[in-house]
């Protein structure tokens, strides 16, 4: 779920914000000395298709107001692929830059609220996701042990992240956490979904290239295949599925709009993107709309990983040479 400002507390809002940045600068510490120019394309890519699976939002029931969703939704993440394809303190680089273009040019979750909508994805699907998977290859014997580890961890990490929501809904004063419950269960159904898709695309990704893929190991003709893939998929979700599979992101604010009394002392960013919810202004045909916003969020995170990349590593060339 993307929470707009004024949706959590101020407080919890601003501890999360700074934990998020030592997140950050810690991820940017340790790949400092590691990304090459072969990972250049390879991020850009994978950030390209995290993209386009995270616009498409699935509905949940929270329980908040009897049958009503409350606006609640469903992401996914593509946290764990993300980390198994480049590690996971790229991963987490990735991912920022994907919710920064969803905040600032899409209006999808607040500016205030990044760190809260942020830091679970970083503790949770990246990290904790990525250090679970790799223990679970581990116990599995292959050729299966990839596939089903990437799995689990998709599915757990989803079952963890709709806890830790219901946590964030009690702490803020929302909703009771017994009365936001169904979230988890909600986030356990759509898990298995993300973590089927997940596994589709490691046997695609190793059908493709026919070697074993470990993030740092992978080889250039390799990377090429992959991003190239990824980059087809992202353009192929913007076009087709994310039109129909999308709620407005302007419904994840009935909870906030529904508690006027609550959020009243919360800080609030008097912040209109461009294209708030997805949705062109001057284009009138919503699908049409949709479809422009999807190839345009994945075209501008392509770029922004490809440039924020590059610069990593010629400073790396930089102080190699």
């Amino acid at each position: 779920m993307r929470a707009p400002d004024g949706f959590y507390t101020n407080s919890l809002c601003l501890i999360m914000n700074l934990a998020t940045i030592g997140v950050l600068m810690y991820s940017l510490k340790k790949i400092r000395k590691k990304i090459g120019s072969k990972e250049i394309l390879l991020t850009s890519a994978v950030g390209a298709f995290c993209f386009a699976i995270q616009i498409a939002s699935l509905v949940v029931r929270c329980g908040c107001c009897g049958t009503c969703t409350c606006g609640c939704a469903f992401h996914f993440v593509g946290g764990i692929l993300a980390s198994i394809l480049l590690g996971p303190f790229l991963a987490i680089v990735a991912i920022t830059v994907i919710f920064f273009i969803q905040a600032f040019l899409f209006q999808a979750g607040g500016i205030i609220a990044i760190g809260s909508n942020l830091l679970p994805i970083y503790c949770i699907s990246i990290l904790g996701g990525y250090y679970l998977y790799s223990l679970l290859k581990n116990l599995v014997t292959e050729p299966y042990g990839n596939y089903i580890s990437a799995f689990l961890s998709v599915w757990f990490t989803s079952l963890v992240n709709g806890l830790t929501i219901c946590m964030m809904l009690s702490l803020s004063g929302i909703e009771k956490f017994s009365i936001t419950c169904p979230i988890i269960s909600s986030h356990a159904y759509y898990g298995i979904i993300e973590g089927l898709l997940t596994l589709l695309l490691l046997v695609l990704i190793n059908m493709i290239t026919s070697e074993k893929i470990q993030y740092s190991k992978i080889s250039v003709k390799s990377i090429r295949k992959i991003s190239y893939t990824l980059l087809c998929l992202a353009i192929v979700i913007s076009i087709f599925i994310f039109p129909l599979a999308s709620q407005s992101t302007a419904e994840n604010k009935k909870l906030f709009l529904n508690r006027p009394q609550h959020n009243l002392k919360n800080i609030i960013i008097p912040y209109q993107a461009p294209i708030p919810d997805y949705h062109f202004p001057k284009i009138k045909d919503h699908e049409a709309s949709h479809i422009f916003a999807g190839l345009l969020g994945v075209t501008a995170t392509f770029v922004f990983l490809l440039f924020i990349s590059y610069l990593l590593s010629q400073r790396n060339i930089t102080k190699d040479g």
